[in-house]
Formats: C-alpha cells, sequence, structure tokens
C-alpha cells in the first residue's frame, strides 16, 4: 500500500513494530517531519528496514533514504521485496549491485540483504528470526 501516516503494531508485549510512509514520489506532503522527528527521538529504536523493490533495485529516492539514516547514525537494513515478480537473472544483477554499495557506500547498513516475497511468503521466516534476534526476542537453544 502507500502508508500517509506512521501505523504502530505492537507484537504482543514484546516490541513495537512502526510502518511509517515511504519516502519515494507518493511521500505525505509532511513526510520530513514527521519520520525525521520520530528517528531521531526514539532511543530505543533497535534497527529500520528500508524496503527497496527487488525489481528496480536502488532508486534515487532509496539512496536518500539511506543518506538520511546514515547521516543519523541510525542503523538500518535492507530488505529487498517483490523477489516473486523478477528473473533470477535480473535480481542476481540487482542483488550484487546493492552488496556492492552496501560494502563501499554505508557505515550502519546491516551487510545481508533480506529477499522476500508477500506473495510467496518467501524470505519471510528468515526475516522474522532477524527481528526477533535484534530485538531480544529469539530464545537461544541450548547445545548438547
Amino acid at each position: 500500500g502507500h502508508t500517509k501516516k506512521m501505523n504502530f503494531f505492537n507484537v504482543g508485549k514484546y516490541f513495537t513494530l512502526v510502518d511509517m510512509p515511504g519516502y519515494g514520489y507518493r511521500a505525505p506532503q509532511d513526510f520530513v517531519e514527521m519520520v525525521e522527528a520520530y528517528l531521531q527521538e526514539r532511543p530505543n529504536l533497535k534497527r529500520t528496514f528500508l524496503l527497496v523493490d527487488g525489481v528496480v533495485g536502488l532508486q534515487k529516492t532509496d539512496h536518500i533514504g539511506i543518506e538520511m539514516l546514515e547521516e543519523f547514525g541510525i542503523p538500518y537494513v535492507l530488505v529487498l521485496t517483490k523477489i516473486d515478480r523478477v528473473s533470477q537473472g535480473v535480481l542476481l544483477k540487482n542483488v550484487l549491485k546493492i552488496q556492492e554499495f552496501v560494502k563501499e557506500e554505508t557505515q550502519g547498513c546491516f551487510p545481508q540483504l533480506f529477499l522476500v516475497s508477500a506473495l510467496e511468503y518467501s524470505g519471510v521466516h528468515l526475516l522474522r528470526c532477524f527481528i526477533a534476534h535484534v530485538t531480544g526476542n529469539l530464545p537461544l537453544v541450548e547445545g548438547d
């Protein structure tokens, strides 16, 4: 969808997931005031997930979002969405290009990209496990 306001989802008593508006061409007029203020004033913010269209890769607007997170020193993760809508070759090209960008141009980006498809549900379980880990909600399994 095209989120216009911040939506807060309590995940049990464990943590709150905040769905923020996009920063692309359909961004709400008050995007900067709303999002920048929230990101800068939340000391308990664990991680920000930047959703990138896996079909087209990083766009100009994505770079703006990345620059904002880098400037504020906020740790973030890139999530490539819609991977079911792109050929394997194009997806691989986009992944390699983004990985190189992350390695060379970023400080606060988690090096692992997450590739997901909401339609096929692929990659979602791994992303959920990562979220559980960074929020301190992934129970450790005792080894033998």
